[in-house]
């Protein structure tokens, strides 16, 4: 008999087989990967969400309350984000906290969670001692001898 080139049917068949199982997880890696990109894509957008939320607080010219909060929706993306702000107390009276949470959805899952701080205004400053003459500020009064 002649020997023929080639390979077997046997070959062929574990060749197949091999290559099935690496194409499975290639195409398992990929769809992950994919998956990941598509979740950190909604964390980014829910954290640029908190941060604008936080932003707009802290230049409210209206103090914070002592304890409570707010919610509130925000379209970023082509997306409507559900907002929460809940505003504490700190151990400083002068001081209050807010932690701002983001989901995508009324009862979807906490995306972004973001805490800032903020101080009660001073109360009025005392008023500045007017210039003299010279349009110089008011020199500071000198120490008297000890007697």
């Amino acid at each position: 008999m002649k020997h023929r080139a080639g390979f077997t049917l046997l070959e062929v068949l574990v060749a197949l087989a091999v290559l099935a199982i690496a194409m499975s997880a290639i195409i398992r890696a990929a769809t992950q990967s994919i998956e990941t990109v598509s979740v950190l894509r909604e964390q980014t957008f829910a954290s640029w969400v908190a941060l604008n939320q936080v932003n707009q607080l802290l230049l409210d010219a209206k103090p914070w309350s002592e304890e409570g909060s707010r919610a509130g929706k925000a379209d970023l993306a082509g997306r409507a984000w559900r907002w929460e702000a809940r505003f504490a107390k700190t151990e400083d009276p002068d001081l209050r906290r807010v932690v701002m949470t983001v989901r995508a959805g009324e009862n979807g899952p906490e995306l972004s969670k973001l805490m800032a701080f903020r101080a009660t205004p001073p109360k009025e400053p005392p008023p500045a001692k007017p210039p003299n003459a010279a349009g110089q500020p008011p020199a500071p009064p000198t120490p008297k001898p000890a007697s």
